[in-house]
């Protein structure tokens, strides 16, 4: 086995420099139809649809070969492979889809172009490549995308990017519109509201993702600590700043440029600034919440040594960089001071980790509540996690240890399948039953 502790994934580059990956060329790293109406037997009689190749009838659907919304068959067991959808596609970074009941696939390019992928056909969507300088390895550019959980109705786009400027980039969350029609039109590239920007000292460990509560409609983005190795900011463990944290913001106050929570475990607290909600992060590439239940999972990048995995927790303090994973970073730490990592894996096995996905697709109904998540390898691993009602969470049943693929990002469709992000070939692969 790879590893020995069953222990949570995020997203964390190695050392401070390049992600100890000799080829690492990555922003992310961060060393930083089966219906059978034709046929005879086919059973229309609304009381009765025993037929194991059609199941017209509403009354039952109970058939194990019903297919999925996007037409697919449900397949048991949980060996997967990963199937082209679209090539072409240029250092992908981030995966997503727009809840309008279009069905439409999204892409983010790290050099600034956020394109629609649905088809099959690379459709550009919003550009915001003009603010962004990046070159060679870096982990500038566009890091994040996330719609409006009413986006069908308002048009609103939230991305998280450095763009030029400050000392090395300023990462910036900006909000943008769709002014016409949402379901028939791109956002307006001059809409551009600035929520927050945040000068960054280095050009790596800039986290940058960016999602909508399912459960309190908040907008969680991330920062890492600001680069360099070794916490050489200091922002670890520093409360009066955003480098370091994931933050929830009320975008839909009447506040601008947004409001804070309430319930924020820091609104009141004058040490921390306000929008924090959890700190204590290296570099959080990659966050996900559970569609089903809300549950944060998070994919934090290690230093040396432990790639780890944590549950989101408001409030916590994740250790950085008293503790990396499970273990002391500094000596004579404490680690029952701060929250647990739930998995980790050690630098043996990867050199950054790519944070994942809960399955909640059709297609593969036995890894239904299955976290997916890699690593930013040349030839990236697909891993798996479960998590049991009592709240452990485990190895899970998928454990391919080479995919041919150098993953940067996983995503989910409208319909709750999986992709994965090939970053050095400019792919985007969906895991499909093998």
């Amino acid at each position: 086995m790879r590893r020995a502790l069953p222990v949570l994934l995020l997203l964390a580059c190695a050392t401070g420099a390049a992600c100890d990956d000799p080829d690492d060329d990555d922003a992310t790293d961060d060393d930083d139809a089966t219906d059978d109406d034709d046929d005879a037997t086919d059973d229309d009689d609304a009381t009765d649809d025993d037929d194991a190749t059609d199941d017209d009838d509403a009354t039952d659907d109970d058939d194990a070969t019903d297919p999925c919304p996007d037409g697919s068959i449900p397949t048991a067991g949980t060996d997967v492979d990963l199937q082209l959808v679209i090539d072409g596609l240029s250092r992908p970074v981030w995966i997503g889809h727009s809840p309008d009941g279009t069905g439409r696939l999204f892409v983010a390019e790290q050099e600034g172009a956020l394109v629609e992928v649905s088809t099959g056909v690379r459709i550009p969507y919003l550009d915001v490549a003009d603010t962004i300088s990046i070159s060679g390895y870096d982990e500038r550019g566009l890091m994040g995308v996330a719609f409006h959980p009413a986006f069908a109705a308002n048009g609103r786009v939230f991305v998280n990017y450095v763009s030029s400027g400050g000392t090395e980039g300023v990462s910036r969350v900006s909000e943008f519109e769709v002014t016409g029609d949402p379901l028939l039109e791109a956002p307006d590239p001059l809409s551009e509201r600035v929520l927050l920007e945040l000068d960054q000292p280095a050009f790596n460990h800039n986290g940058g993702d960016l999602a909508f509560s399912p459960v309190d409609g908040f907008l969680y983005t991330g920062f890492g600590d600001g680069g360099g190795s070794g916490d050489s900011y200091g922002n670890g463990q520093n409360k009066d700043t955003w480098h370091a944290k994931i933050l929830r913001l009320d975008v839909d106050s009447k506040t601008l440029p947004y409001g804070i929570p309430a319930d924020n475990p820091f609104a009141n607290d004058p040490e921390h600034r306000p929008e924090t909600w959890a700190w204590g992060l290296r570099n959080p590439w990659r966050f996900a919440f559970d569609r089903l239940d809300g549950t944060l999972w998070i994919g934090d990048v290690g230093q040396n040594s432990w790639e780890e995995v944590d549950l989101g927790v408001a409030g916590a303090n994740y250790g950085w960089p008293e503790t990396e994973g499970l273990h002391c970073y500094r000596a004579g730490c404490d680690p029952s001071l701060y929250e647990a990592p739930v998995h980790e894996y050690p630098r043996e096995s990867g050199v950054s980790i790519t944070g994942g996905r809960i399955y909640r697709g059709c297609t593969l109904p036995d890894l239904d509540g299955v976290y997916l998540y890699s690593d930013f390898s040349n030839n990236s691993p697909l891993w798996s996690l479960t998590r049991d009602p009592a709240g452990v969470v485990a190895e899970g049943p998928v454990q391919q240890d080479r995919t041919g693929a150098r993953i940067s990002a996983l995503g989910e469709d409208e319909q709750g399948e999986v992709y994965v992000a090939d970053y050095n070939r400019g792919r985007l692969l969906r895991v499909v039953p093998r």
